[in-house]
């Protein structure tokens, strides 16, 4: 008997469309990654403090190991249409040890090649736990009250980058711009309206759409960077190690391995939301396989120096819209993605994006995350355990972001490093909280007399929030 949702869907995983329509719907997979990829060169190539021709060999990268990592994903992984890019957790770690990096002394070109060997190591790290089946329990370290922090952590972080950016700070002198920070409330205001007001797949491409609109106004504006043509060719293999001769730098090592753990968060989501979009269950292996992959995608990211990857949930909205899960227009997307990777043009088309637009989709993309935190906190009862590791977790990672770097001069070089990172300090504050010092065994629920209950019923908010998936 076939699977109800086996007749929802067009074509099945299985089934091959006719190769007009595999074309056209290949070509719906690259417009779609597009919009989801192609600003975080730009801004996090910006921060690392590369010049346009870097931001555009970047970008050349991103395209190639970013296709043949989804290519690899279907072929030998989980086997299912879930393309593998650029993870918000990754840049916004890039962006945020760019902006500490002055405060400890690093130079950004030192900070480069630490970031090479952290990414790579971490994808080691995620081949080993892939390989020992041991991704269950690498998963129960981050609960909803981890996770959730940290999103909300690297939101805070950030915000100062992302609105710095958008207002033009150091454009023209050391203060805000006029200009950009206009063109930067419209490209917030498109984007928004698309993503609220717009048709399904509309809303699916809203920030291509939000990119469009600001560099149309970017030009009259005087704010829009000429694309550099003159590359070296029409076809050019990626340069591996790019920024560097790898360099080792404890810290960043720590927060790479910690960082990779934690989107394995959003492979396993990413192959529910699919099992669910399908109506297939996927086996254990798969989960396995995976996260062999991804360990595999971010070595290649290492080696590539590019940033970190993780399967995009995203994928599952895709197909349940087209009703399309056939693997061959897949297929065919990876191999043109990672085709555009080899072809310096593009690259140098997608550097050439002004970047206040860049921080202005990104910012408001970045919406999405701090909303994935909030409702990881709306999963938990909020009693006075969770209240204490949320409460401590979130002061002391953010007073660590407010601590000004002469203030932690004479420590030692890691514990500068750890404590002047208020989004690492605060991660791993709320591991050590909810599984060291207030694991939950300890504290196991008694009946609430009637004063606790009529003093904590204002703020206990995980009983009468809003219905929300985790």
């Amino acid at each position: 008997m076939s699977n109800p949702a086996d007749r929802q869907l067009l074509y099945d995983l299985h089934e091959n469309p006719p190769a007009g329509r595999t074309l056209v719907y290949a070509l719906q997979w690259l417009i779609f990654t597009l919009a989801n990829t192609a600003v975080v060169p730009l801004v996090v190539g910006r921060a690392l403090g590369l010049d346009q021709p870097g931001v555009a060999a970047l970008a050349q990268r991103t395209l190639f190991f970013s296709g043949l990592a989804s290519l690899l994903q279907v072929l030998f992984g989980h086997r299912l249409p879930v393309m593998e890019g650029p993870s918000g957790m990754w840049w916004g770690v890039f962006i945020t040890l760019a902006s500490l990096a002055p405060g400890l002394g690093k130079p950004l070109a030192v900070l480069r090649s630490d970031l090479e060997l952290g990414v790579l190591v971490a994808g080691v790290v995620l081949v080993l736990v892939g390989s020992s089946r041991l991704v269950g329990s690498a998963l129960s370290l981050f609960t909803p009250a981890v996770t959730g922090s940290v999103l909300i952590l690297l939101g805070l972080q950030l915000s100062g980058t992302f609105v710095r950016g958008m207002l033009g700070v150091g454009v023209e002198g050391s203060g805000a711009n006029l200009r950009t920070a206009l063109l930067s409330a419209v490209v917030v205001a498109v984007v928004l309206w698309v993503s609220l007001k717009g048709r399904p797949f509309t809303r699916s491409v809203a920030v291509l759409i939000g990119i469009g609109v600001g560099w149309l106004l970017a030009i009259p504006l005087g704010l829009a960077p000429g694309v550099p043509w003159s590359v070296s060719g029409v076809f050019e293999l990626p340069r591996l190690f790019a920024w560097g001769t790898p360099t080792f730098d404890a810290g960043i090592i720590i927060t790479s391995v910690v960082t990779g753990l934690l989107v394995l968060s959003n492979l396993v989501a990413s192959i529910l939301a699919m099992e669910k979009t399908v109506g297939r269950k996927v086996p254990r292996q798969a989960y396995d396989r995976g996260v062999v992959l991804t360990g595999a995608a971010d070595i290649m990211a290492g080696v590539g120096a590019t940033v970190g990857f993780v399967p995009f949930s995203a994928g599952a909205a895709m197909v349940g819209m087209t009703r399309v899960a056939s693997r061959m227009p897949f297929i065919l997307f990876a191999v043109m993605m990672a085709v555009l990777g080899l072809i310096p043009p593009v690259g140098a088309f997608l550097s050439s994006i002004p970047v206040p637009v860049g921080y202005s989709v990104l910012m408001v993309s970045f919406c999405q995350m701090v909303g994935f935190g909030l409702r990881d906190y709306l999963s938990l009862p909020l009693d006075n355990r969770d209240v204490y590791i949320i409460g401590l977790t979130l002061l002391m990672g953010t007073g660590a972001m407010m601590l000004p770097a002469r203030a932690l001069a004479g420590m030692p070089v890691l514990a500068r490093y750890l404590l002047g990172n208020g989004f690492l300090s605060g991660m791993l504050l709320c591991i050590l909280l909810e599984h060291v010092f207030l694991p939950a065994k300890f504290f196991a629920s008694k009946p609430a007399s009637s004063d606790d209950a009529a003093s904590t019923s204002s703020t206990t908010l995980g009983e009468k929030g809003p219905g929300m998936d985790g």
